[in-house]
């Protein structure tokens, strides 16, 4: 900013910017080229235009469940359907490949994965990848892979979907926020793979950041910085997050009534409280916030029955003040279980 980079800038992203998108895309195995990398205001912003480019009014989406919120408002914003197939919390909350097979139908357009995962924080094997890989294709479809949280691997980065098919039609998004702590700058990146399936594609993508002039410009400049630069402050990041998600795992299955999925990327946990019939998650929830002042988000806000009683655990808080959180959770659901 203060050399003077505050003015509009290309639409699709700096030219620094996207090759330096590009070759990250390429070094996880999934080749992109700088034309086919654009530069966003967040995912949100691509995820936007990516179904702009992809669904008219009255296609069909298929969406994990529990999922991410901007999906269906997106979907709902342009007049397409999601279409929820589940993913299983007694398998890590993989998906349900043949829920998900009988979600398809002639108007469905493109397949959401979001690996690894929010809201669960889980991450999926390379079997199930290559399983939704066959499906996409057999069905030609598009694969959006939400992959934000791929530095955030405990194990280590992941490679991308793409990795496994290259010629796959598959749109991948990233961002500065959670693997370069940067959520409020609104700056990610996209790339769009070398299928001749999406070369369509990319022209309307063009089309579309066209009309919306470009993204935040100053920030552009953090992305070659990030992407080209010292990563080091990640090894060190995964493993605050591993145990800050032991402690959260083991905590919450200690409490009365309360399961957990481990989870094995980023900072998110989606235990299940078992609910007395008649109440939701939701009760649940704020009940838990008036007694204690801790605030999780209830499951149904991620498209789970409320009755289920799901909900979602942010642990990024330092593990002394998340075994003090814990300690409230366990008392208020002992009682409230037990009224």
């Amino acid at each position: 900013m203060r050399d003077g980079h505050n003015g509009y800038g290309p639409s699709a992203g700096t030219p620094e910017a996207r090759e330096a998108a590009a070759d990250e895309f390429t070094a996880r195995g999934f080749p992109v080229t700088a034309d086919r990398a654009f530069i966003t205001a967040g995912t949100s912003e691509a995820i936007d235009l990516c179904l702009s480019a992809l669904v008219d009014e009255g296609s069909d989406v298929l969406v994990p469940m529990p999922t991410y919120p901007l999906y269906p408002a997106v979907l709902s914003k342009l007049g397409a359907r999601p279409r929820f197939y589940r993913t299983e919390p007694a398998r890590g909350w993989a998906p349900d490949l043949d829920h998900l097979r009988s979600m398809i139908t002639p108007s469905t357009r493109v397949l959401v994965v979001i690996d690894p995962n929010n809201p669960t924080g889980a991450t999926y094997t390379a079997a199930t990848r290559r399983a939704l890989l066959e499906i996409a294709d057999r069905h030609g479809l598009v694969i959006l892979a939400d992959e934000v949280y791929g530095d955030l691997g405990y194990a280590g980065p992941l490679p991308s979907i793409g990795s496994l098919d290259p010629d796959a039609a598959i749109i991948s998004f990233s961002s500065l926020s959670k693997a370069y702590l940067a959520p409020g700058w609104r700056t990610g990146w996209m790339g769009v793979g070398r299928s001749p399936r999406l070369n369509e594609v990319t022209a309307a993508l063009g089309k579309l950041a066209d009309g919306r002039l470009c993204s935040t410009v100053p920030m552009q400049y953090a992305v070659t910085a990030a992407l080209r630069g010292d990563r080091s402050h990640q090894v060190s990041f995964r493993a605050a997050l591993q145990e800050r998600a032991t402690l959260t795992t083991s905590s919450l299955c200690a409490m009365p009534g309360v399961s957990c999925v481990a989870p094995t990327s980023g900072f998110y946990a989606m235990p299940k409280v078992a609910l007395p019939p008649g109440r939701t998650d939701e009760d649940y929830v704020l009940a838990l916030l008036r007694a204690t002042g801790v605030l999780c988000v209830y499951g149904s806000g991620f498209g789970m029955p409320a009755a289920d009683g799901f909900l979602r655990i942010v642990f990024l808080a330092d593990p002394d003040e998340l075994r003090s959180i814990y300690a409230l959770m366990a008392d208020f659901t002992r009682g409230y279980l037990n009224a």
